[in-house]
């Protein structure tokens, strides 16, 4: 939710009670409704009056008109979440009276500020509920989504990905000068995610030659596996969670790989200073995209539940029976290569 309308104290009567008497009683106040919603509207104030009356009015965001004995106020929408007020004053000669002029503040709440969407491959049809109660629009950059406002429903329709690849885009929603953005990614998880990946980086950290470790993300009833095909890791795993409204995986630091109840590998993530994660939960994110030129499904690896902290690099250690570095890599990225048992070209 990203606010509420804050109404100022509401007034609405008739006659003397409704305004105020500068000077003189030659002003009669006939009808008056000046609360004006936050989308702003105009109303009419209705007077008695003997002589040529004038109006004006104090504030910025609103006008006032004289037609005969009738004023017409126009209030612009409050894109503000607090209420306002000004003041419209009449005059006729010698005599004035001033009545308050009173506008609701902004509601809006918008659920995607939380989230993304998860669109599958065939494309789709969905809908969120904003509650707003000043204009608001709905655009995007990508010709595959379609977003339309109807009341307090945003409407969505997402063509199909007959591209095959992961693609995302977004919607930004605007009520005056406070936006928000629904994300949303397609892909397919088996077509996409699951796969043999390659981790790339620097040997030995930031410097020297480039490197890699592969390993192999399975997909076993419905939950995505981490395992590195190697002949003395078989059979060992690691899960690794997946946000599918934006297409993340979840690569835990201190993860370890196990077999026959035994430790035989465990990954680290390491920051600039040196400093290795083991905060729980911690550990790297990584937001996988097509890459055209190369074909490949690929992701800059970062920090994740790591506050503070800039991921720098990745270790591979070995903890079967002496704990000794098997790889390490800086400025790691993560690369899609293709279905399970692809090797890079």
């Amino acid at each position: 939710m990203m606010g509420c309308g804050i109404a100022v104290a509401l007034i609405s009567c008739d006659d003397d009670e409704n305004g105020y008497a500068v000077s003189g009683d030659a002003i009669h106040i006939v009808s008056n409704d000046l609360i004006f919603p936050a989308e702003g509207t105009t109303a009419v104030v209705q007077v008695e009056v003997a002589g040529t009356l004038e109006a004006t009015v104090d504030a910025d965001w609103c006008t006032a008109s004289v037609s005969g004995h009738m004023v017409t106020v126009t209030a612009e929408a409050n894109y503000g979440f607090d209420g306002r007020t000004a003041l419209l004053t009449l005059k006729s000669g010698q005599a004035s009276r001033q009545l308050p002029v009173q506008q609701l503040g902004m509601v809006l709440d918008m659920p995607m500020v939380v989230s993304g969407h998860y669109s599958p491959r065939e494309g789709e049809e969905f809908s969120l509920t904003i509650v707003h109660n000043v204009p608001m629009t709905a655009t995007t950059d990508q010709t595959w989504l379609h977003p339309v406002v109807d009341g307090n429903t945003l409407h969505v329709k997402v063509d199909s990905n007959v591209g095959g690849h992961i693609r995302r885009g977004q919607i930004v929603c605007a009520c005056g000068e406070y936006i928000d953005t629904l994300r949303v990614a397609q892909f397919d998880l088996r077509d996409d995610v699951v796969g043999s990946y390659y981790m790339m980086g620097y040997y030995g950290g930031n410097g020297g030659m480039a490197s890699a470790t592969r390993f192999d993300i399975i997909l076993r009833h419905d939950s995505l596996l981490m395992h590195w095909p190697q002949e003395r890791y078989a059979n060992a795993y690691v899960h690794i969670p997946i946000d599918r409204s934006t297409c993340t995986l979840f690569i835990p630091s201190g993860f370890t790989l196990y077999r026959d109840s035994r430790s035989v590998v465990s990954g680290y993530f390491y920051d600039t200073n040196g400093t290795v994660a083991t905060t729980s939960g911690a550990g790297a994110m990584a937001r996988l995209f097509y890459v055209e030129s190369t074909g490949y499904n690929s992701a800059t690896l970062e920090a994740a539940n790591w506050s503070g902290h800039t991921l720098s690099g990745f270790i591979l250690r070995n903890s079967s029976i002496v704990t000794t570095t098997l790889i390490q890599l800086g400025s790691p990225v993560l690369i899609r290569v293709g279905p399970v048992g692809t090797e890079l070209e």
